[in-house]
């Protein structure tokens, strides 16, 4: 061959190549970042109003609904989901991939600023940004007092947090978001006293006129003096709280009217809107989110770095800072695993290679090709932008097998030139050039497997395209690395000569122990050769018994496979839980507090758990009666964590007026693995339809932790105008609502900067006790629109012109593609997600059947569900890709279209020990097992490759037969195929003992191509000579004839026609 002639010709030029690739990926490796999963990068936009005062219809109606009409034009939109609660409106818009998010971005945009001046004039400027899905907090900071300052104050803690510590976090690179959780605002609430402003004859909006025009620092021009010019400013700021007593709100009888006569000034804090609480108590938090895209060590990294920087300037303040929760370390310590997995799996593979090359030198050569096709890999993971990832990583670990079977193949078959008497030279060229054809299509083939996992649809496909890239890289390196520096090092370097015994075997000088293991396991191999060689000839001489053995074997295999049960992705223990809770609609903080508490005590008398931070109120969609419950259990031994889910779901079953669900911390937020969404253009259907679904599933055997985002209602106070007095009085409905707002939910008027140069908020609101009831409200005044002369206008008391009715409206109200939607979500326990999924289905196609849902009402399967089909449908055309590219190559290496089939047979027979495997480990099907599936389908083609490819060389090249050349075949290369398939297990067996962080999760993917590996190598060292030898024997004809035979077909003997009469004379 051109390239291994060459490297023997050009040692030095090799070696120097060898070198390039090697110092150029360890150059790579170093700029390459770390994260737990490839950037999926989803196309998604947000779009968050805040509509201040407005109830969640009021929001829905007037600013979400009119947005989701906007931007449903813009095309490849995939979905548009939407949440309107009180006083915020969230759109999320995902396009299909593929879409620049950019321009996306833009068209969102654009659309929005065409209809914005039909929105409510008293909206906030929509915030429109890129969504990442993932980029919820990755990082949970604790800001408390130190051991000297433990009598430090909320408000200080939170001005430390906010103004100095958040800010400084926002500017490292990488960091998206710092959301304060918890926090004490310092704010200067100005308390209006509703009987002493009436008693004066004024107006709640002559109080906000004068703070916000008595406070300001306007610039006055500038003046000439001399030479210089001095700019002239009228600050009228306040210089302290107090200041704020002596604004001018008005006069009487020529008198001026202080603030102070009207109202009470109070240096406050913000009304608190969110909690975090660690360990049992209440503090100070920020939850900090990574940029889109962004990575996830890098950030976590990056701030750990700059606090321990801050810590001096931390400790003159009296404050320390501890992790609550960091996402970062998991994914530190799964990619370590990963990478011992690499070194170990390495190290077995090296070792099981030295026991069949019996060579330390063999050994060495074969085993360089690892080294250097896994840091060469770097270069194009560099040159991709792909990070070092639980993706990636994985697909090095189970290269490791793979990528030394080229240089084994090749080595083995050097060796064996060499012991036929040839100088190491010719052993190398002509041993090369033997099997170099055999190991292109073995390459090929694999490579044919991968090119399809690399390039499937969806986000899935996303997810696994740095995995197929790496491996295809790495073995396409390793092929490389076979025919240049094996051959080239075989040939400059070869093994010292060794006497051999009576019997064929090397004695070694200096015997010891390993050595005597080493002879002893060839006189193994020896026998295993002879044993193989008879069973080999018994299976020829009984080809139908082996065909239907075989063939009784797989469908067993299919048989069985029901009992694998299906998941999405398998379930492994990262060290700790999620929980979410929602209280009863209009619970106040303080209620939702208590139960948290309450679920908190359950949690920590769990075994095993470690400790617990919770957040009320924070997320996208956050409210003051929703939370989470971050709960990291201990490390070593304990229970595992699916029983303590169950202790702990058991425990909340005794926390009345709480809704709660646990489940594993996801990535992508705690997502239920089982979310149906019933939707209907009516919010009316839908409410009709969702207790019905929830029961549905409840009586599922499995499903468990069945929740609903439908809530029973808040409690409301609808102040209903009556028009007519309205109009009588000169109130309109505007001046109503522009006094009531900022009455109850307090309106900021004006800014304060205090003694730290900091700016506050300055809010007019009635005082707490003056804004409890409704009667309190319905004395309160509002200035006609009449006007009794001399500028004076009359003031009419609310209940002149409301009446006041109370009732239950919806906190939160959800769309989804233009209509009304709830979900009804679930956990799984004792059963798989496959099996859950279909009992629901089943059962929501029964509610429909029986016409019990209201007409127009839609049921659909979204989470993991969803994903799960989608991923189906996604594998089932990669392993067909697969098999079709796998026989284009091999019936272009073979030129025949017919002796594929005889390799490809070895197919179905790996499926045997995957599925015999799967049940034995207890893993079910999922996303890591079909990707192990179609890597089995490359694997298990190697050794029927090898196989067939010498039985047709011994038949051409010696003229002998084809049972012949089968049975001389098998017994020459059953140490090499044996060989590659220890050697590939030997790779896994890391992988497959699921030892290291979340090793459970990639386990699944190791244990079926192991167990595919097993059977497939024993069957097809069987199977396959019997099927490549009945191909002989199969043609058109013959099956014509066999078929007639079985039919009892007969064919009319051939009737000889007259000879034809000669024509007569003219």
């Amino acid at each position: 061959m051109f390239l291994s002639d060459f490297s023997i010709r050009r040692p030095v030029f090799t070696v120097c190549i060898m070198l390039a690739l090697v110092v150029l990926g360890l150059f790579s490796v170093r700029s390459l970042g770390i994260d737990q999963y490839p950037n999926t990068d989803i196309p998604t936009v947000t779009v968050s109003v805040i509509y201040p005062g407005a109830s969640p219809e009021s929001v829905k109606q007037d600013v979400v609904r009119k947005i989701e009409e906007a931007v449903n034009p813009i095309e490849k939109i995939k979905e548009i989901s939407s949440t309107s609660q009180e006083g915020l409106g969230t759109l999320v818009i995902q396009f299909h991939l593929g879409r620049n998010v950019d321009n996306a971005l833009n068209d969102v945009r654009t659309k929005i600023g065409q209809i914005r001046r039909d929105l409510p004039s008293n909206i906030e400027e929509p915030v429109i940004s890129k969504f990442d899905p993932a980029s919820l907090p990755v990082l949970s900071l604790v800001v408390q007092p130190d051991a000297k300052h433990q009598g430090m104050n909320d408000r200080e803690l939170t001005r430390i947090a906010e103004d100095f510590l958040k800010r400084r976090i926002e500017n490292i690179p990488g960091v998206g978001k710092v959301e304060p959780a918890g926090v004490s605002t310092r704010e200067i609430l100005v308390q209006i006293d509703p009987q002493k402003l009436e008693a004066q004859g004024l107006a709640l909006g002559a109080v906000k006129s004068a703070l916000a025009s008595d406070t300001l620092a306007i610039p006055s021009g500038n003046l000439l003096q001399g030479s210089r010019e001095v700019s002239v400013k009228v600050d009228a700021k306040a210089r302290s709280v107090a200041d704020f007593n002596h604004v001018i709100v008005g006069n009487k009888a020529g008198r001026p009217i202080e603030l102070q006569e009207v109202a009470t000034i109070v240096d406050g804090i913000k009304e608190k809107r969110s909690l975090a609480r660690l360990g049992g108590k209440d503090v100070v938090a920020l939850e900090i989110q990574r940029q889109v895209g962004g990575n996830t060590v890098a950030m976590v990294t990056a701030v750990e770095k700059a606090l321990h920087e801050l810590k001096p300037e931390l400790q003159k303040q009296g404050v320390e800072v501890v992790t609550a929760k960091d996402n970062a370390r998991f994914i530190i310590d799964n990619v370590e695993d990963v990478n011992v997995s690499i070194y170990v799996g390495g190290l077995l593979t090296v070792i099981i290679v030295f026991f069949f090359l019996k060579s330390w030198r063999s050994t060495l050569i074969t085993s360089l090709t690892l080294p250097v096709s896994v840091i060469s890999t770097f270069i194009v993971m560099r040159a991709l932008d792909f990070t070092l990832n639980t993706m990636t990583l994985m697909g090095l670990s189970l290269a490791i097998g793979i990528l030394i079977d080229d240089a084994i193949v090749v080595r083995e078959n050097i060796t064996r030139h060499a012991e036929m008497g040839k100088d190491h030279v010719t052993a190398a060229r002509e041993g090369t050039a033997e099997i170099g054809p055999a190991v292109i299509a073995t390459t090929l083939s694999i490579l044919a497997v991968f090119v399809p996992v690399a390039f499937m649809g969806g986000i899935v496909g996303k997810f696994f395209f740095p995995f197929g890239i790496v491996v295809a890289f790495a073995v396409a390196v390793s092929l490389f690395v076979s025919f240049t520096l094996d051959p080239m090092l075989s040939a400059v370097w070869p093994d010292p000569e060794h006497e051999k015994s009576a019997d064929g075997h090397v004695h070694y000088r200096g015997r010891n122990w390993i050595m005597r293991s080493v002879e002893a396991f060839g006189r193994v191999l020896d026998s295993w050769e002879q044993f193989y060689k008879k069973a080999i000839e018994w299976a020829l001489q009984h080809r139908w018994t082996v065909m239907g053995a075989g063939g009784a074997s797989f469908f067993l295999a299919m048989a069985l496979s029901g009992l694998l049960g299906n998941n999405f992705m398998p379930d492994f223990d990262r060290g700790d839980l999620q929980v979410t809770f929602k209280t009863e609609p209009g619970a106040s903080l303080s209620t939702t507090r208590e139960k948290a508490l309450a679920l908190e005590t359950t949690i920590k008398n769990v075994p095993g758990v470690e400790l617990t931070y919770t957040t009320i109120g924070t997320g996208l969609n956050g409210t003051v009666n929703s939370g989470g419950i971050y709960v990291k259990l201990k490390e070593g031994r304990r229970p595992n964590h699916v029983k303590i889910r169950r202790q702990i779901r058991e425990g909340f079953r005794a926390v009345p007026g709480v809704d709660a669900a646990v489940g594993p911390v996801s990535d992508w937020g705690m997502a239920f693995p089982i979310m149906v969404a019933v939707q209907a253009p009516e919010r009316d259907a839908v409410i009709q339809a969702v207790p019905l679904v929830k029961e549905a599933l409840k009586s599922v055997p499995g499903a468990v932790d069945v929740t609903t985002s439908l809530d029973s209602g808040k409690p409301e106070l609808r102040l209903v105008i009556d028009r007519k007095a309205a109009s009588d009085l000169g109130v309109s409905p505007a001046l109503v609502a522009q006094m009531v707002r900022p009455l109850v939910d307090g309106e900021k008027v004006a800014k304060y900067e205090d003694e730290k140069g900091e700016q506050r908020d300055v809010r007019v609101r009635l005082a707490d006790q003056e804004r409890r009831f409704a009667t309190q409200l319905a004395n309160m005044t509002v200035v006609s629109t009449k006007d009794l002369g001399g500028g004076k206008h009359p003031l009419v008391r609310l209940n002149q012109v409301v009446r006041f009715e109370e009732g239950l409206a919806p906190a939160k109200l959800q769309r989804h593609d233009l209509m009304e939607e709830v979900e009804v979500n679930a956990n799984f326990d004792g059963s798989t997600l496959g099996e859950v999924s279909a009992e629901a289905a089943k059962k929501v196609a029964e509610l429909k059947a029986s016409g019990q849902l209201p007409e127009g009402v839609r049921v659909e399967f979204l989470g993991q569900t969803r994903d799960s089909k989608e991923t189906a449908g996604y594998m089932g055309t990669s392993l067909l890709l697969a098999v079709f590219f796998i026989y284009f190559v091999l019936a272009s290496q073979f030129e025949s279209f017919k002796l594929p089939v005889a390799i490809m047979a070895s197919l179905p027979l790996s499926m045997v020990g995957m599925v015999l495997m799967l049940l034995v480990t207890g893993d079910s099907m999922s996303m890591m097992t079909s990707i192990g599936m179609i890597l089995l389908m490359g694997l298990v083609t190697k050794n029927a490759i090898l196989l067939v490819d010498h039985a047709l060389h011994l038949e051409r090249e010696e003229g002998i037969s084809r049972r012949q050349a089968i049975i001389r075949a098998g017994t020459v290369r059953l140490r090499p195929i044996l060989m590659t398939s220890f050697a590939m297990i030997g790779g896994m067996l890391p992988l497959f003992l699921a030892l290291g962080a979340g090793a459970e999760m990639r386990a699944p993917m190791a244990r079926a191509v192991v167990g595919g590996l097993i059977t497939s190598t024993l069957l097809t060292l069987i199977v396959v000579p019997v099927f490549f030898e009945l191909l002989e024997d199969f043609t058109l004809a013959k099956a014509w004839a066999w078929t007639r035979r079985r039919l009892g077909m007969t064919v009319a003997e051939p009737v000889p026609l007259p000879p034809l009469a000669e024509a007569p004379d003219a």
